[in-house]
């Protein structure tokens, strides 16, 4: 085998092994209900998000569009994995999510943007200078707490 072959090799594995979850965390705060208003984000924050079906933890930018939250994908998302699935997958199936914001834990609803105009506008106003197709963004609304996980409502005397 060439040295070219083997140094080939060699990059390719390091390249695949950062491409797993790293940096294993829960989040760390205080749960604190939702503020009507998200501007102290501001056009980037990091912020972690749980996903509460896999109880994941991803460190991802935050940011704000008229006080409310949202983050977006990498354009490689959507890709196929040797395992698991991608995040967005999980999101839309299970929109129920936890974000962890300077010590805050917010339980919020994660809500894809399917509008491709504004999601388009959306890009092209944070800097973008390609809308790539695989770029997901998502809205974060209030949690129906019918459907909370964390905080379900006691059972109704009737």
């Amino acid at each position: 085998m060439s040295e070219g072959a083997l140094l080939l090799i060699v990059a390719t594995a390091l390249t695949c092994i950062g491409c797993g979850a790293s940096g294993a965390r829960e989040l760390s705060g205080v749960e604190v209900p939702m503020p009507q208003d998200f501007s102290f984000v501001g056009e980037m924050s990091p912020c972690y998000l749980e996903l509460v079906e896999r109880s994941k933890v991803l460190r991802v930018n935050c940011f704000q569009i008229e006080g409310v939250l949202h983050i977006h994908s990498s354009r490689w998302a959507k890709l196929p994995r040797l395992s698991g699935e991608s995040w967005i997958v999980t999101v839309r199936r299970a929109p129920n999510v936890r974000v962890e914001i300077e010590g805050r834990i917010y339980t919020l609803q994660a809500s894809p943007i399917n509008d491709e105009s504004l999601r388009k506008r959306i890009l092209y106003d944070r800097g973008y200078w390609y809308a790539w197709n695989g770029i997901t963004i998502v809205r974060f609304t209030p949690l129906d707490s019918d459907s909370d996980p964390h905080h379900a409502k006691p059972p109704l005397n009737t």
